[in-house]
């Protein structure tokens, strides 16, 4: 499939006509799909409202039918639930898809890495913000110690013809105990797995713009901290009901 043929039939499954921003991360997408480097990985951000959701919507409906197949991932049953709620597709957690329990030799339970059986599938996992490489997943672990990064991505590009999306929002809390979100860093991921890597940050905030002040307020004071401002924020209930 083509790259225009790509945008148009994800634009057609868009619930409303697609702002600039979300049009240029259309464009954006349609090359990663059909990049033929090795081990691609796109890095999705996006503030809260800017539409994040609704792009992945369209971008997996899209691909029912076309021979190639999506997996959508979260590291939460919760954040699992609201995926397949907003896709209109099932979802799962990481654990469960990418480990099984089994016993060690002293008979204590430990996880274990499945070996990935797809084949021509884009992997989509939401917050991935939330997702540790060192830290809290491996310390506290009660089925022995493991990597959640390290493994999600040894699993995916172990599959034939598998690629992935890391979607989420670097506004929201890290890991414990991690400075930042490991899985939205390009950096890390491009010098530690050896991926070639696409990203793209949606900025346009459009949900709920107009009604909701806690949004507002939360997009202005994001934008006040980006751009380095100081002094304290003016906050503003307007005429909101949620403030």
């Amino acid at each position: 499939m083509n790259q225009n043929r790509i945008s148009e039939q994800i634009s057609q499954h868009f619930p409303y006509e697609p702002t600039n921003d979300q049009k240029q991360l259309i464009r954006k997408l349609t090359s990663f799909l059909t990049t033929s480097y090795p081990n691609p990985l796109f890095i999705l951000k996006g503030y809260a409202g800017t539409g994040k959701t609704a792009v992945i919507s369209s971008l997996v409906r899209m691909y029912q039918g076309t021979g190639r197949n999506t997996m959508l991932l979260a590291p939460t049953g919760r954040a699992a639930k609201v995926l397949s709620s907003y896709s209109g597709a099932p979802a799962f957690t990481i654990h469960r898809k990418i480990y099984r329990l089994q016993n060690s030799e002293g008979g204590v339970p430990v996880l274990a890495k499945m070996p990935n059986k797809h084949r021509n599938t884009l992997f989509i996992v939401d917050e991935a913000s939330m997702i540790p490489l060192l830290g809290s997943d491996r310390r506290d672990s009660l089925f022995g110690e493991v990597n959640l990064l390290d493994d999600l991505v040894s699993y995916v590009y172990s599959g034939s013809n598998c690629s992935m999306i890391l979607l989420g929002d670097t506004a929201q809390l890290p890991p414990v105990m991690s400075p930042s979100s490991p899985a939205l860093d390009r950096k890390l991921l491009e010098s530690r797995y050896s991926l070639t890597t696409m990203e793209y940050e949606l900025r346009e905030v459009v949900r709920q713009s107009r009604d909701s002040g806690i949004l507002w307020n939360a997009t202005m004071l994001r934008e006040m901290i980006g751009s380095g401002r100081s002094g304290f924020p003016e906050f503003s209930a307007g005429t909101s009901a949620d403030v």
